[in-house]
């Protein structure tokens, strides 16, 4: 998740599986015949449009890297803390539990010796760092757009993925999509009161098409005092996140 966010965040977070702390990166690479020299990165966040322009890291030897968006993109100087994990006893006892910010995962897995090196992805999992105290944060969640199947699922994994994993406490469910944020409909959510929604159909917080008013709902988020939002959609509604 996706996961809570760790080192890497993607523009809606949407992480969601709160053990891995990274959307899809995409990287593309050439047959690499010397040792790749050190990377060089051009970061351009916004766009003239305001849309996220992507994020290219190369090298002399023909690697590419389409990044994703960054929290320390926007916050440089943001401050860094220990994962909660590492001293949970369910998972510290794994060696090397934590991913290396470095991991990518090939997107084939056969391949000729001949063949270029393709497409990877970054790999998905916790890091030792985090950009959150577990006592500070403020989760809100929200399903937006046309009905899938999972969506309970979801919802469900994250609530108890923050509470058990993180030890997150305030966790509050927007209910009927983006437009219950600045209709003020919410309901606090706990391991205890999801613990069977994966057995029922559509979402528990119910969800809306259609246009939002993206101030009101910014306005909203810092009115609560809200300091994560898990946005949880369909690819195609609602138009772009990036407009958060």
């Amino acid at each position: 998740m996706g996961s809570v966010t760790d080192s890497t965040t993607s523009a809606a977070s949407s992480s969601l599986l709160l053990r891995g702390s990274l959307s899809s990166v995409k990287i593309s690479s050439s047959s690499c015949s010397s040792t790749c020299s050190s990377p060089r990165r051009r970061s351009t966040p916004m766009g003239s449009e305001g849309k996220l322009d992507p994020k290219i890291v190369t090298s002399d030897a023909g690697y590419i890297l389409e990044d994703v968006p960054h929290l320390t993109d926007y916050i440089p100087d943001l401050p860094t803390y220990l994962n909660p994990l590492q001293d949970n006893p369910a998972y510290s006892v794994v060696k090397q539990y934590f991913v290396n910010d470095d991991d990518t995962v090939a997107q084939k897995i056969v391949v000729h010796k001949n063949s270029p090196k393709g497409n990877h992805f970054r790999r998905a999992g916790p890091r030792q760092k985090v950009y959150f105290e577990s006592d500070e944060v403020h989760a809100c969640i929200v399903t937006c757009g046309g009905l899938c199947p999972g969506l309970n699922t979801v919802v469900r994994e994250i609530v108890c993925g923050l509470s058990h994993m993180y030890g997150v406490t305030k966790i509050l469910g927007i209910e009927g999509g983006y437009r219950g944020f600045y209709a003020r409909n919410t309901i606090s959510l706990t391991p205890k009161n999801v613990n069977d929604i994966h057995k029922r159909g559509g979402t528990i917080l119910s969800t809306s098409r259609g246009g939002h008013d993206t101030s009101k709902i910014v306005d909203s988020i810092q009115d609560r005092g809200i300091n994560q939002v898990y946005i949880w959609r369909r690819w195609n509604s609602e138009g772009s996140l990036c407009d958060f």
